[in-house]
């Protein structure tokens, strides 16, 4: 266990013990102490979220992790985190795009079963049933045989997805579709229509969202370091 590691256990156990701004005050030590290029610095956001004394903080934190740090060990429990905070305050959509990244880029993580059962819910409330049958099919995979509670709860969802194609992932046949579309209307045109110009249009990617200007260009100068063109609106 590294220094910064205990301090972080030490930050949980006065949380836990009901001394929280103790706790959170040694987390913000280990961030104004260590520099924001460092393992150690995205741990001690991943904990200044996990031990916040509201959501929105923890909220906070949790989207700078994913966004600044993925490649962070941290980073795959942020996602999870972030998905349960948006259920609770009835935000479907972006908890659901949580739960698919998480699945995706967290293969051997434990929390797949929860996570598989909690996108399998919204996918069915949003209406989305092919979505839900997809997550539903690779969840019993997942969770061991041993989890009886939680194979239970995903089979009550099974008979929803008897007449539903859980094969394929969402979007593959309408991919498919419009595909065969294409390639239909381009042989039936091919010789008379010209080569299409290449585009030379530049495209800018938000990543980030801060309440302060100063957070933003802290952003931008690190990923300027990195090769990457930058800039703050």
């Amino acid at each position: 266990m590294t220094p910064a590691d205990s301090i972080f256990a030490r930050a949980r156990q006065l949380v836990v013990n009901g001394n929280g701004a103790a706790g959170r005050l040694l987390v913000d030590s280990v961030i104004a102490a260590t520099s924001p290029d460092s393992a150690i610095y995205a741990d001690a956001i991943y904990w200044r979220a996990a031990l916040a004394a509201t959501s929105a903080d923890a909220e906070h934190d949790y989207k700078r992790l994913v966004v600044e740090y993925p490649l962070s060990a941290h980073a795959g429990d942020a996602l999870f985190q972030l998905a349960q905070l948006e259920v609770a305050r009835g935000d479907r959509t972006a908890a659901t795009t949580h739960l698919d990244r998480f699945l995706l880029e967290n293969p051997a993580s434990d929390d797949r079963g929860r996570a598989g059962l909690m996108l399998v819910r919204l996918a069915f409330d949003q209406n989305e049933p092919q979505h839900a049958c997809v997550a539903l099919r690779r969840a019993l995979q997942d969770v061991p045989a041993t989890e009886v509670e939680l194979h239970n709860q995903l089979d009550y969802f099974s008979p929803r997805c008897v007449n539903v194609d859980s094969t394929r992932a969402v979007g593959t046949a309408s991919r498919d579709s419009a595909r065969r579309d294409s390639t239909t209307a381009s042989t039936a045109r091919r010789d008379t229509t010209p080569a299409p110009r290449v585009s030379k249009a530049r495209y800018t990617l938000q990543v980030a969202a801060y309440g302060s200007k100063a957070d933003a260009e802290a952003l931008a100068k690190r990923r300027k370091a990195r090769g990457v063109d930058v800039r703050v609106a």
